[in-house]
């Protein structure tokens, strides 16, 4: 992780409501958007009990309305995109999810932070 990255990262880790877990979870992420056909296979970078990290090949839209889908059983919860930070100019970007409703049992976590409320 270059330093750019890192406190990109860092930043997006402050600015949550619960406590974040530094986690490669597969995931799909599909534009719900039609204006935006987006969907892909990432790995999150951080989770917490109300959304993720991930770090995306292309610029996405603030706002942008995506279903967030675990590989590992096809759950999938509704997200909207609600941070977007270049990490390595125009070729990478931290995208950071916000779920419509606290989730802190979708990333099947064991012994997750007491604040995620499972």
């Amino acid at each position: 992780m270059n330093t750019i990255e890192g406190n990109a990262l860092e930043r997006f880790k402050n600015a949550r409501r619960s406590t974040r877990l530094s986690r490669q979870i597969p995931i799909v992420i599909t534009s719900l958007d039609p204006e935006q056909n987006f969907s892909g296979k990432f790995k999150t970078v951080v989770v917490n009990a109300h959304g993720c990290g991930i770090i995306v090949p292309v610029q996405l839209k603030n706002k942008t309305p995506v279903s967030v889908e675990l590989i590992s059983n096809g759950q999938s919860r509704v997200a909207r995109i609600v941070l977007v930070l270049s990490v390595i100019e125009g070729a990478s970007w931290l995208v950071g999810l916000e779920f419509d409703s606290p989730a802190g049992k979708f990333w099947e976590i064991e012994n997750p932070p007491a604040d995620w409320g499972v």
